[in-house]
């Protein structure tokens, strides 16, 4: 299985993981889900894209990229949205798609950045090589080749 650029929603697709994420007390599906469809964030800019993995028609997991909009990083892609279905996590999903999201953003930036919020994402970003930062709103940062 590999990742899939999402450039459409088919509503039923994202069912389960919308209300697995939500169960888990998690916003971050609900507001990629309500942002995509609304047309706030469709992640179609230059260098932006939507990834997920899919069992059939079924999201099971998902990532997305934006332009970084904080400037102390003056070409750099941010991840956005990052989750896995409870089920599949640690079988390298989310490795799968911060991968692909890494490859797809060398091609237009410099850095990766990222705002984690728990122990294990920070170890799961530090282990793909992210570096912590202290700025406003970006916990990590990579520099792209």
């Amino acid at each position: 299985m590999y990742p899939i650029r999402v450039e459409s929603m088919v509503e039923d697709g994202w069912k389960d993981i919308l209300r697995e994420s939500r169960g888990e007390g998690y916003s971050i599906v609900e507001r990629l889900l309500d942002d995509f469809r609304a047309g706030r964030n469709r992640f179609d800019a230059p260098g932006e894209a939507l990834y997920a993995h899919f069992l059939g028609q079924v999201a099971i997991a998902v990532c997305g990229i934006n332009r970084e909009t904080d400037r102390t990083y003056s070409n750099a892609g941010r991840i956005r949205r990052l989750y896995v279905l409870p089920q599949y996590r640690g079988n390298g999903l989310a490795h799968d798609l911060v991968d692909v999201i890494t490859r797809h953003a060398s091609m237009t930036f410099d850095h990766l950045t990222v705002n984690v919020g728990t122990s294990e994402a920070r170890g799961f970003y530090e282990h793909l090589g992210f570096v912590p930062v202290q700025l406003p709103g970006i916990t990590h940062c990579r520099k792209l080749p």
